[in-house]
């Protein structure tokens, strides 16, 4: 495990008319969750790529991740930070007291690596990183990745030079005059063309829950099997089923299907998303935009209980350009899905259309965007 201090870089930056150049490092805070880590290393990569800057993370102590930042070649700095949300009142007390701390190692972290920019990537990790950046005086800017701004950016949205969203119409943002669409970033990968040509493959369906897993889904996803029977030897199934129902998903496909791929996690998601000619999967931010990047057709079970009910409206904007099929859980049923799953192989014309609806939506240049909106910031 790396806690490492920044090296400096330099960026030429244009002031009075004339380039100057200055050293450059910009700290990103993000953890907790994959939704914010990984729009903040595509982020952090593109930094790296196009202006050479010094880029590090200040992130929770979660081993998986910190070995992520590590994968990717990034110093990182530690901050402990309780969550408010979720346990009992005592968890909750305990978080608040444990604020003051956070916040003050937060000043710390920032008045020793004396960073030109701080990007906030939401949750909760970002909220003293953010309060320490006011303090210092240092350029904020914030990125929300869901349709409804969470709690941690609406607190720091007044304190915000710039926020980074999403999706166009993005609720319960106090901000909007400095607020700019940029979409949510992805790593290079999802957006290099794709190699293979599906046309030679079987109809593929890939499932996944998350990182977790869903059990309602996967128990939809079996019932599905055998209304599909007479699709059994053009289609192919890759499922993701969490740790949990491993067992019971693969008992399922033995009983009922003879090409599925199952296995509880994979780190080869782009590369399923990539052969899959559709994905049933929840509508987390990070998700949505790996398939409107690759083209990829959606049907889309939000979690019934994210904040703010984010992933239903996330998955709104998708159904409502008809770049998506939506279902919720309440009413997820194998039949639903099996209906959903022959329309499109009878309807070549009509996955096609999707496809490229939700082309149309992806943002494969939010990255370049979001570096391209902070360069302008450090030159203003």
């Amino acid at each position: 495990m790396r806690t490492e201090c920044f090296k400096e870089s330099s960026l030429s930056l244009t002031v009075m008319g004339a380039k100057t150049t200055k050293p450059c490092k910009v700290l990103i805070a993000a953890g907790g969750t994959g939704g914010h880590l990984f729009p903040g290393l595509a982020v952090a990569e593109e930094f790296r790529r196009t202006l050479q800057a010094r880029v590090g993370f200040i992130t929770t102590p979660k081993p998986v991740t910190l070995n992520i930042i590590e994968q990717y070649d990034f110093p990182k700095q530690i901050l402990d930070v309780r969550t408010l949300r979720g346990g009992g009142k005592g968890r909750r007390l305990l978080a608040l007291a444990h604020l003051p701390l956070s916040l003050w190692r937060a000043r710390g972290i920032l008045s020793r690596e004396k960073p030109d920019l701080v990007v906030g990537m939401g949750g909760y990790i970002s909220g003293p990183v953010g309060w320490a950046a006011r303090r210092l005086k240092i350029p904020l800017v914030i990125h929300e990745q869901n349709a409804v701004l969470g709690t941690t950016n609406r607190m720091l949205a007044g304190t915000a030079a710039k926020i980074f969203l999403s999706f166009p119409q993005t609720e319960n943002n106090p901000a909007p005059e400095k607020s700019v669409w940029i979409g949510n970033p992805v790593r290079t990968e999802f957006s290099l063309p794709s190699p293979a040509k599906r046309e030679d493959s079987p109809f593929t369906v890939l499932v996944m829950g998350g990182s977790q897993g869903a059990h309602h889904l996967n128990l939809a996803i079996l019932g599905a099997l055998p209304l599909l029977a007479s699709y059994k030897q053009q289609m192919h199934f890759i499922h993701l089923t969490g740790e949990a129902d491993e067992a019971m998903v693969r008992a399922g496909y033995k009983q009922f299907w003879s090409s599925a791929t199952v296995t509880a996690f994979s780190p080869h998601v782009m590369e399923f998303m990539r052969r899959a000619h559709v994905v049933v999967c929840r509508a987390g931010a990070s998700t949505l935009a790996e398939l409107t990047v690759l083209g990829r057709v959606g049907i889309l079970v939000p979690y019934p209980y994210a904040v703010n009910q984010h992933q239903r409206k996330n998955a709104d904007f998708l159904s409502n350009a008809r770049a998506a099929f939506l279902v919720l859980n309440e009413e997820l049923t194998g039949e639903k899905i099996a209906a959903m799953i022959e329309k499109l192989i009878l309807q070549p014309l009509q996955l096609t259309e999707m496809e490229e609806r939700s082309r149309v939506l992806g943002r494969p240049q939010a990255a370049s965007l979001f570096v391209g909106e902070c360069q302008k910031l450090l030159n203003s």
